[in-house]
C-alpha cells in the first residue's frame, strides 16, 4: 500500500475512534481531520471519510439498516429530517456567532442545504461501490473528486459520515465489539 493510504488509514481509525466514544460530539474527530487537511488538503479529508464510510460503516452497518442488495442504507442511517435539523441549527449558530438575523442565517445556509444534498448522493455512491473491490475503489476516488471545489459539500460529507459512524456504533451497543477484525 502507498504510504499516503496508511496515513488515511490511520487518521480514519483516529477519527472513528473519536466519533464512536459515548460523550462524542459530531465535532470529536475534527482534530484529525485538521492535521489531514494541514499535510494534505481540505479535500484530501474526503479520503478519510471514503476510509471510514468504505470500511468501518460498510462493515460495522447492521442488517437492518441495509438495502435489500446488502449495502448501508444512508437514509436509514442518516434521515433525511437531519439534514433541515442540521441547516436550521447552523443557522441559528450563525446568528448568534456574527448577531446576523434568523434571516440572513437561514439565506446563508441555503447554500449549505444544496450542498448536502450533494454529499448525500456522493455517500450513498461511495458505499455502493463497496461491493465492487478495486474497481469499486477506483470509482469512489472518482466520487469523492467531484466534490473537489465545493467546501460545503465536503464538510457536508464530513457531517454525514459521522452521524453515520456514531449510528453504527450506537447499534452496536456499549461495548460491544465491532464486526471488523
Amino acid at each position: 500500500m502507498n504510504p499516503y493510504w496508511l496515513i488515511v488509514q490511520e487518521r480514519a481509525a483516529a477519527y472513528s475512534v473519536a466519533q464512536e466514544k459515548p460523550d462524542a460530539t459530531l465535532l470529536s474527530g475534527l482534530p484529525v481531520l485538521a492535521k489531514h487537511a494541514e499535510d494534505f488538503s481540505f479535500f484530501h479529508t474526503l479520503h478519510v471519510m471514503q476510509f471510514c464510510l468504505s470500511v468501518i460503516v460498510f462493515e460495522d452497518c447492521p442488517p437492518h439498516l441495509r438495502t435489500p442488495t446488502g449495502v448501508p442504507d444512508l437514509a436509514r442511517l442518516v434521515p433525511e429530517d437531519a439534514d433541515a435539523l442540521t441547516a436550521l441549527t447552523t443557522a441559528e449558530d450563525l446568528r448568534a456567532q456574527f448577531g446576523m438575523g434568523l434571516t440572513e442565517g437561514l439565506c446563508a445556509v441555503e447554500d449549505q442545504v444544496t450542498a448536502t444534498g450533494r454529499a448525500r448522493t456522493a455517500v450513498q455512491r461511495v458505499l455502493d461501490q463497496v461491493p465492487h473491490g478495486a474497481t469499486g475503489r477506483e470509482r469512489m476516488l472518482d466520487i469523492v473528486y467531484e466534490l473537489r471545489d465545493d467546501p460545503r459539500a465536503i464538510a457536508a460529507v464530513i457531517a454525514l459520515t459521522a452521524v453515520a459512524l456514531r449510528e453504527v456504533a450506537g447499534q452496536q451497543g456499549p461495548g460491544a465489539a465491532p464486526a471488523r477484525p
